[in-house]
């Protein structure tokens, strides 16, 4: 379990992990959490994640940024959510929760 996992209760399950990372964006190390991983835990194919990232208007270094070593884009948790919230799903919602539950829980744990 690393610190930033969203396990409650101190209980570990796979279910209730959040895949989040640290990445820099807008010049800070922001936690972020990538679009393939964004992807496995929400049940949706990586493309529709990249549609939804396109549609969504999101600014480029502000909200998101292009990771070349992991060939991948590094999402804000505020972009996450967004993009979840466009995807419109029970899934997506439950993780948009997750997201504001660490959040609001100070990134603790």
């Amino acid at each position: 379990m690393n610190k930033y996992s969203t396990a409650n209760n101190n209980k570990c399950s796979d279910a209730k992990k959040l895949p989040i990372k640290r990445y820099r964006i807008a010049g800070r190390r922001r936690v972020v959490i990538y679009n393939k991983d964004l992807a496995a835990i929400s049940n949706l194919s990586e493309s529709k994640i990249n549609t939804l990232h396109k549609e969504s208007q999101l600014r480029k270094v502000q909200d998101w940024a292009f990771n070349p070593d992991k060939s991948d884009f590094a999402l804000s948790l505020s972009s996450a959510q967004a993009i979840m919230v466009m995807a419109d799903t029970d899934r997506a919602w439950d993780i948009h929760h997750r997201i504001s539950d660490f959040i609001q829980q100070g990134f603790k744990q």
